[in-house]
C-alpha cells in the first residue's frame, strides 16, 4: 500500500476543521504521523485570516486519483464549496492536497515541497522528529 504526504489548510475555524479532517482521514486509510499545526500568514492578498497548515502521512490502498475524489468530498462535506476557478482565492473551512506519493513514511516526508507554508510546516515537522529521537537516545 502507498502512502500519501498530504498538506491541509484552513482559515475559517482552523482547528476544528483541520480535526474534523484528520478524523475522515481516518476513514479512508491510517494516518501513520502528522505534524504540529502551524499558523502561516496567507499567500495572496484575496485572504481575510491567517491559516493554519499541518502535514500528515496517510497509509492507504487507494491510487492517486481516487484518492483526490475522496479529499475532494471532505473538502466539501466540511463546508468548502465545490469546484471552481475562483475558489482558490476564497477563504476556506479546509484544502487537502497530495503533496507527494511513496512506498513508505519517511520518504514520504523527505519530499520537496514547492509551498512556503509547507517548508514551514515541514522544518517544524523534522525538527521536533529530530528532538524526540535525541530525547530517547538521553532516556536509553
Amino acid at each position: 500500500m502507498p502512502y500519501y504526504l498530504l498538506g491541509l489548510g484552513s482559515n475559517i475555524r482552523p482547528s476544528e476543521h483541520l480535526r474534523l479532517a484528520e478524523q475522515q482521514l481516518q476513514d479512508i486509510g491510517e494516518v501513520v504521523s502528522a505534524s504540529p499545526i502551524l499558523n502561516t500568514a496567507p499567500v495572496g492578498d484575496t485572504f481575510q485570516y491567517e491559516f493554519c497548515n499541518q502535514l500528515l502521512v496517510l497509509h492507504t490502498e487507494m491510487p492517486p486519483t481516487m484518492l483526490k475524489h475522496r479529499l475532494q468530498v471532505i473538502e466539501t462535506n466540511l463546508g468548502r464549496e465545490p469546484k471552481n476557478p475562483s475558489r482558490k482565492t476564497k477563504d476556506r473551512t479546509i484544502d487537502l492536497d497530495i503533496l507527494a506519493r511513496a512506498a513508505d513514511a519517511d520518504t514520504c516526508r523527505q519530499h520537496p515541497l514547492e509551498e512556503s507554508y509547507y517548508q514551514k510546516v515541514m522544518s517544524l515537522w523534522t525538527s521536533n522528529l529530530k528532538q524526540d529521537v535525541d530525547t530517547q537516545t538521553l532516556k536509553v
